[in-house]
């Protein structure tokens, strides 16, 4: 991973910076519903107490039978399918499970009432039949304004309803309806006079079955049918509401059964729907609003509310509830108190309103923060990125300077210097100093075979000359092999000068080097006739392609480096063995190849034999018993590195010997 990337990784920790504000976001998201909640609390609980003042109307504080507004009067035939739902939640009596069904509807000013009874066994009779005869009937009292009216209903089979009171003569009202035998039961449904008002109804339903066993059912009292108070939609309420409801919201007003007494107000238009762009609303409610899973599932006419806030106010605790509309467009937030009146709960107050201000209001920070992050972040990562290419430009020229101070003559090149003071100009100044001693050390070096030869010549000859002297001297036979012994030894560091005093010379040689145009094939073939005497009795072989073989080259340098490959291969192949010389051009120059019959190079030496003192013949390879310093292939390399080539060794493929080439280029035009 280059420093550019790690340095841009580094800034991604900008990154924060939106993240922090995208949490200072939610946060003040957070409170600014926790607001919007508490100001329609207060709104509701302001509405519920402007109710309370004016009680008449509401439902009573206990068990009540809610009427139903229908928008038109059903069809007297026993069947509840015309009742427009009124009749999907009716009031339940029986136990251990209720076998009677009963609901009450208002339509042209006529009370309709809807009764539905299980009877698997049936024992029917009439009205007027004897109060004393066991048979299925239902008792129903009806309290008027300034009359309290018990009437029997019974039928003896389906067909118009049969009333009559208590004492079994015609009642004093006239009543319509009808009685339907079906299938496990029987269903009873009919209207009141228009002019008879009712503000309670009491329900009893006997049920006798073939043993003359009752059960019954309804709502209880003492020794009388009990009676249940009325209340319904309560228009004369809505002008109070519509006064108190504030503008935008819908109010709604609901008993303990959640069935809406009255309404008032409307929704006010989502102004995001103009102002947010689509996306960004979704993301908003995606991300903000992640907890606002339930959605509105009634519409704003919706006779009965079923949620978890009203239930919560009827217990008598506020609460609120955020939800998202159908079409998942917008987010409501409704808030329901209980209504109290004298310390009893008569009914709830429900007041809901659109969340168009908080997301306008967050739709504005988010602006604002995409802005400042996107700029900050921009700014924050090109200067970092200059700063990296910057940084990352002087470390790969300290790099290339580095791979560059040692040429391939192991000769030190100045480096460069810098005057930063930062860490990298450190480095560099600590690199230049440490190639500075390198360099100083390595001219040491290279001087240094030259000195000791020239300084050891004088005390050679002075021990040469004193070994001649003592051969004219009269000396006993052990003395002569001591002489012996050493003029050996004296011979053999002669030998040890003149090598080191050569490779001088050849390393002067080469700095002073000129180039010239050789034919290489016709230079290859003189050579190789001498060569062939040098390593009689083995067999040297020439491979040379037909044509010239032209290279701008030093000829006395070639010749010294041939030299040095031919001594090398006769000290390792056998007298019975063969040499091969051979040169092919290759792209960019010529490769000459120089093979010998012998033993395998060994694999941890391939990479160091063109390294001075460095050698791998032992005491049988030195001829004369010659000291050897391992010179002559790092003169080889130094030639190949003067034509701009290099040389390698490697083991012939079939084992039984080794081949040393020079992939030479020529030396450049201005030598």
């Amino acid at each position: 991973m280059g420093l550019r990337t790690k340095l841009l990784l580094v800034a991604l920790s900008i990154l924060a910076l939106p993240w922090a504000g995208w949490q200072f976001v939610r946060q003040m998201e957070t409170l600014l519903r926790q607001g919007q909640e508490q100001a329609l609390l207060a709104s509701a609980e302001a509405l519920a107490r402007g109710v309370a003042v004016r009680p008449g109307g509401l439902p009573p504080a206990g068990e009540s039978w809610f009427v139903h507004p229908l928008d038109f009067a059903p069809r007297l035939d026993g069947d509840a399918a015309d009742w427009r739902g009124a009749a999907a939640v009716p009031l339940a009596f029986g136990s251990p499970r209720p076998w009677v069904r009963a609901a009450a509807g208002r339509a042209n000013e006529r009370l309709h009432l809807w009764i539905s009874v299980d009877d698997a066994s049936a024992q029917r009779g009439e009205a007027h039949w004897p109060a004393d005869l066991h048979f299925d009937r239902v008792d129903l009292r009806l309290l008027g304004r300034g009359s309290d009216l018990a009437l029997r209903l019974a039928n003896s089979g389906s067909g118009p309803l049969r009333v009559a009171g208590e004492d079994g003569l015609p009642p004093p009202v006239r009543i319509e309806g009808v009685w339907r035998e079906r299938e496990g039961g029987y269903d009873i449904e009919l209207a009141l006079p228009q002019d008879f008002s009712v503000r309670a109804v009491g329900l009893r339903v006997r049920d006798v079955d073939a043993s003359g066993t009752e059960r019954i059912a309804g709502v209880a009292g003492d020794g009388r049918v009990g009676l249940l108070p009325l209340h319904g939609f309560v228009e004369s309420l809505e002008p109070a509401l519509q006064a108190l409801a504030p503008e935008g919201m819908r109010v709604r007003v609901a008993d303990r059964d959640g069935w809406v007494l009255a309404r008032a107000g409307e929704l006010r238009a989502d102004a995001s729907e103009e102002d947010i762009l689509p996306w960004r609303r979704s993301l908003y409610r995606a991300l903000l609003f992640r907890d606002v899973t339930a959605t509105i599932d009634e519409s704003a006419l919706a006779r009965r509310l079923v949620r978890a806030e009203v239930a919560a106010a009827v217990a008598g605790t506020p609460a609120v509830t955020w939800r998202r509309d159908p079409a998942g467009a917008r987010l409501l937030l409704s808030a329901a108190v209980p209504l109290e009146v004298a310390g009893q709960v008569r009914g709830t107050v429900l007041i809901e309103r659109s969340n168009s201000e908080v997301l306008l209001l967050t739709d504005q920070a988010f602006s604002g923060l995409l802005g400042v992050s996107l700029v900050a972040f921009l700014a924050s990562g090109g200067i970092i990125l200059l700063f990296a290419t910057r940084l990352g430009q002087r470390i790969r020229r300290l790099r290339d300077a580095a791979e560059s101070a040692l040429d391939r003559e192991g000769r030190v090149t100045p480096f460069p210097r810098t005057a930063a003071r930062d860490e990298i100009g450190d480095l560099s100044r600590s690199f230049a100093r440490l190639l500075d001693q390198v360099a100083a050390y390595t001219d040491y070096l290279r001087s240094l075979s030259g000195k000791l030869s020239h300084e050891l010549n004088t005390p050679l000859a002075i021990v040469r000359s004193s070994l001649d002297n003592l051969d004219h001297a009269r000396l006993d036979p052990e003395a002569r092999v001591v002489v012996a012994r050493a003029r050996d030894g004296v011979e053999r560091m002669g030998h040890l000068v003149r090598t080191m005093s050569e490779v001088t010379r050849i390393e002067h040689a080469i700095e002073a080097a000129e180039a010239e145009d050789v034919d290489l094939r016709r230079l290859l073939e003189d050579c190789a006739g001498a060569y062939r005497g040098l390593l009689a009795p083995r067999t040297l072989a020439l491979e040379l392609p037909p044509g010239a073989l032209p290279l701008r080259a030093s000829p006395e340098l070639l010749v010294q480096a041939l030299d040095k490959l031919v001594d090398n291969a006769r000290g390792f192949t056998p007298e019975d063995g063969w040499v091969r010389l051979s040169a092919t051009g290759e792209p960019g120059g010529v490769r000459i190849a120089l093979a010998n019959q012998g033993p395998r190079l060994p694999e941890t030496m391939r990479g160091r034999l063109f390294d001075s003192l460095v050698s791998l013949r032992d005491k049988t390879q030195r001829g004369e018993g010659a000291a050897h310093l391992g010179l002559g292939l790092y003169v080889v390399r130094l030639v190949a590195d003067l034509h701009r080539g290099h040389a390698e060794a490697r083991n012939l493929p079939d084992g039984d010997g080794v081949e040393f080439s020079l992939h030479l280029r020529g030396m450049p035009p201005s030598l």
